[in-house]
């Protein structure tokens, strides 16, 4: 003998209601409306689940992708590096915001995107946008930190690299784990 259901709340609407049966499956929801919008959900749900792993499926194969990726980890490590020191081109130490800034620039030298020695905290705002990095004010703080012979060699000639997905990928593990020593994660 089959006992009848007790009196359940809609799964949507929260609404008390008493199941119906389907073979073994038990009703959750109270009406047509409020199944099409369970069904709704659970149709977004495996659409973004889907849309995810195609995503991360082409993000596999996308250059641009894991260079801005590479990108990212290494001015993380820069800002985490130096985020005692004050901004390398003016000494501001107040509460701004800071990036981290290019002596060279990607533009200029892209064969020192990823040199630490190339790349220090810098003010957002006054140093690195608007004052392009204020090269004259950075190199003098370079000279001092590193002294002129480093320097010279920093705007000296660089050969391009060709970069590819699996550089980026190695770019950006290197800087992920030199972040997670500085955090004395590892």
């Amino acid at each position: 003998m089959i006992k009848p259901l007790k009196t359940r709340l809609c799964s949507e609407c929260k609404e008390p209601f008493t199941p119906i049966r389907y073979g073994l499956r038990i009703t959750k929801q109270c009406g047509k409306e409020c199944m099409k919008v369970f069904a709704d959900k659970v149709r977004e749900k495996e659409f973004n689940k889907e849309t995810r792993a195609m995503k991360k499926a082409m993000n596999d194969k996308d250059s641009q992708f894991w260079s801005d990726k590479a990108q990212d980890a290494c001015n993380q490590y820069i800002l985490l590096r130096d985020k005692d020191k004050p901004c390398i081109s003016c000494g501001n130490t107040n509460n701004v915001k800071y990036d981290a800034g290019h002596y060279l620039s990607r533009g200029h030298s892209a064969a020192l995107r990823f040199n630490e020695f190339n790349i220090h905290k810098q003010c957002s705002a006054y140093c690195n946008v608007n004052n392009s990095g204020q090269s004259i004010r950075y190199r003098q703080a370079l000279v001092k930190l590193y002294g002129e012979e480093k320097v010279l060699w920093l705007e000296g000639p660089h050969e391009m690299p060709r970069y590819r997905i699996d550089d980026y990928k190695r770019i950006y593990h290197y800087f992920k784990l030199k972040s997670k020593n500085l955090k004395g994660l590892l």
